[in-house]
């Protein structure tokens, strides 16, 4: 069985581009990690400002991350989707559900919209929890990234990963 592809929002990746833990994302994601082209649009327009996020052509280049258009079905879950939510969010969750993906988002609105339409999700905090658990990085590496994430903006319901594990 193939492994599962992991769709990435704009703000849960760029979280992880901001706080220099996009060798994280290649350790984890290499081949299985996605951004839909309305992802890519949007990172784009922030590149002058928030260079960090240029990142994302490196993840591209070296196919950690896969650049994925919307299928035809994707396509009329998204227009049904998008009453409700952004084009990233209603993105990532229509290709996650025709694809049997997984969507990676701290929205809530798009979190709900997950559990009703039965797509697996998870999101920043998951991430870093589970990249101790299974030993790809140390606690003290994850509540570094963190602190940089929170930093730049990112609203953490935890200070430590240490406070969830």
């Amino acid at each position: 069985m193939p492994e599962k592809s992991w769709y990435f929002d704009t703000v849960s990746l760029s979280n992880f581009l901001f706080s220099g833990a996009d060798s994280l994302l290649k350790t984890r994601y290499h081949k299985r990690g996605c951004i839909t082209w309305e992802i890519y649009d949007e990172l784009c327009a922030g590149f002058v400002k928030y260079p960090a996020l240029k990142k994302i052509e490196t993840l591209l280049g070296n196919k950690t991350f896969m650049l994925v258009p919307l299928s035809d079905q994707a396509r009329q879950l998204y227009s049904s989707l998008i009453v409700h939510l952004g084009k990233c969010e209603a993105s990532c969750i229509a290709v996650a559900k025709t694809s049997k993906g997984i969507v990676v988002t701290d929205d809530r609105s798009a979190r709900q919209q997950c559990g009703h339409s039965r797509v697996p999700f998870t999101g920043t905090i998951d991430i870093l929890k589970a990249s101790v658990m299974d030993e790809t990085i140390n606690l003290s590496q994850a509540d570094v990234y963190l602190g940089k994430m929170i930093k730049q903006g990112f609203y953490s319901p935890v200070r430590s990963i240490s406070e969830i594990i």
